[in-house]
Formats: C-alpha cells, sequence, structure tokens
C-alpha cells in the first residue's frame, strides 16, 4: 500500500484535493466576510485569544463553516467524547505517514483530526452535554495527539539536524498548555502568545499539504529537495512554542508578583515583563534617560 501511494504523482496529492476543497472554501470565506454580521460571534471564538498567526475571523468562519457538520453528528447521537477519540485516531495514522515522509496525506489526515476536535464542543454545546470531564478528557487527548505526531516526525528526521527543532516543539508545546494550565490554577488566566495549539496545527498541517507540490516543483532545480516547507513549520513551531511559553512564565510570576506586593523593589519577572511592552519599554527608557 505504501508503495502503491509513493508511485502516485506526488503535485496531485496536493493539488488534486487542494484544487477542489479550496475552490469550496474560498467561497464560503467569501460569502461569510460579506453577511458575517448576520451571525454572532460563539463564545468560544470570543473567549479564545486571538495571534497574529490566526485572526478571529478566520476562527469564527471555521466555526460557522462547520456548524452543519456538527448538526449532523448530532442527528447521528454520536457523543462529544467519540469525536475526541475519532480525532485521536485520525492523529495516529497522520504520525505514521509522517514517519514514512507521505507528508501530503499525513496533513490531511492531520487537519482532518483537528477539525473533528473543534466538533466535539460545538456537539456537546448543541446537545447541552458541556462538562467538567468532557473537558477534561478533550484536553488530554489533546496532548496525547501531538505527542504521536511529533513521534511520527521525529521517526523520519531522527538522523536529520532537524530533529533538535522536533525535541524544541515538543518541549515548547507542552509549556505553552502546561504554563497556561498552571497559571489557571494559581488564579491568573493567560492566554497570550503565539503559536497555540491551532496555530500548530494550521502552519504544520498546510506546509505538509502543500509539500508534495513544492518537492516536485524544486527537483527540476534542486535534485532529491528536502520537505523545506515542513522543515520551516517545525522550526518555526521549535522556536515560537519556546517563546510563548517562557513568555507565559514571565506573565504569570508577574502577575502573582503584583498580586503579593512582597517589597517595593521590582522582580525579575515585572521587569521582564515591562520590557516586553511598548508602554514599559518607553517607560523603564524615562527612567534610565533621568537617572
Amino acid at each position: 500500500m505504501i508503495d502503491f501511494l509513493r508511485q502516485l504523482d506526488p503535485i496531485w496529492i496536493s493539488l488534486g484535493p487542494i484544487v477542489v476543497i479550496n475552490i469550496i472554501l474560498v467561497t464560503s470565506l467569501l460569502y461569510f466576510l460579506a453577511t458575517k454580521h448576520r451571525y454572532p460571534v460563539p463564545p468560544e471564538v470570543e473567549t479564545r485569544h486571538n495571534s497574529r498567526f490566526l485572526s478571529g475571523t478566520l476562527k469564527h468562519w471555521w466555526y460557522w463553516n462547520n456548524a452543519p457538520i456538527a448538526k449532523f453528528f448530532v442527528k447521528l447521537k454520536m457523543t462529544p467524547n467519540t469525536l475526541t477519540f475519532i480525532g485521536f485516531l485520525f492523529s495516529i495514522a497522520a504520525a505514521f505517514f509522517f514517519s514514512k515522509g507521505l507528508f501530503g496525506y499525513a496533513g490531511w489526515l492531520m487537519l482532518f483530526g483537528a477539525t473533528f476536535d473543534l466538533f466535539d464542543g460545538q456537539v456537546a454545546r448543541l446537545t447541552e452535554n458541556v462538562s467538567k470531564s468532557g473537558a477534561f478528557f478533550d484536553s488530554v487527548m489533546d496532548r496525547f495527539s501531538e505527542g504521536i505526531l511529533f513521534l511520527g516526525l521525529v521517526w523520519f528526521f531522527k538522523d536529520s539536524w532537524v530533529l533538535f527543532f522536533l525535541i524544541l516543539g515538543m518541549i515548547g508545546s507542552t509549556g505553552v498548555s502546561y504554563t497556561r494550565a498552571r497559571g489557571e490554577a494559581v488564579g491568573v488566566d493567560v492566554r497570550k502568545g503565539s503559536m497555540q495549539r491551532p496555530e500548530r496545527i494550521v502552519y504544520l498541517g498546510c506546509a505538509s499539504i502543500f509539500e508534495p507540490m513544492t518537492s516536485y516543483l524544486l527537483n527540476f532545480v534542486w535534485p532529491l529537495p528536502p520537505p523545506v516547507l515542513v522543515i520551516a513549520a517545525i522550526v518555526l513551531i521549535g522556536v515560537m512554542t519556546n517563546i510563548t511559553s517562557i513568555y507565559r512564565m514571565v506573565y504569570v510570576m508577574n502577575e502573582l508578583d503584583t498580586r503579593e506586593k512582597r517589597s517595593k523593589e521590582e522582580t525579575i519577572p515585572q521587569i521582564l515583563h515591562k520590557l516586553s511592552t511598548p508602554e514599559g519599554r518607553k517607560e523603564a527608557f524615562k527612567i534610565r534617560k533621568t537617572s
């Protein structure tokens, strides 16, 4: 089966589904942008932090676009936990294709799995079956899904310098989730920072989908080119997840230090957080200049 998939013209692994799906999605997006005032923003979009990598409008459109499918799952009487588990199975399949270097297939499977992860929340709200245990199960399965995807990539890049950035990405992705969870546990709501899970899925998934086509075109000028788009996404995720983790750690510590007000002296997290904002840097520069 794997040999058969390898023998297919690689450009159509990307281009075939992309032509059909993208025509549908672009048409849907244009219609949504022209009429979005008719559709209220769902609570899950309002409460999620938006970043430069993924805007609130795109999230709103994606929820709106998939609402009919979620209603179809409700008619089938599928539970949110069942949809979460189906998304996890897609991640296992995607990891297998990643390990074989079949990035186009892996990318599509990854995005389909992530979409099921979206459906579970929508179905839970439509059926009024929202529960803390379901949210916990969803969060834990997200970690398993992402870890398995990274393991598939680690297997493929095990003899490459890219392995270093994959390890960084695994550490950073865990840090992004943990700093938020631990922050909430101590009473600090932290959703700021780039390269959260939706961004990681979009960038790695889209890079993988376009990779076969890119490699096909590069092959005319670069014999046996590496998977440059996937590598770029891995490097970006490896760097940005760790920056986000550090930023969130400093943010939470700054909030806790500010609340406790242990001393009149500024703590290191307070100084670092101040320097991370334009207003803080301006204030620090003024103090330094006057002194």
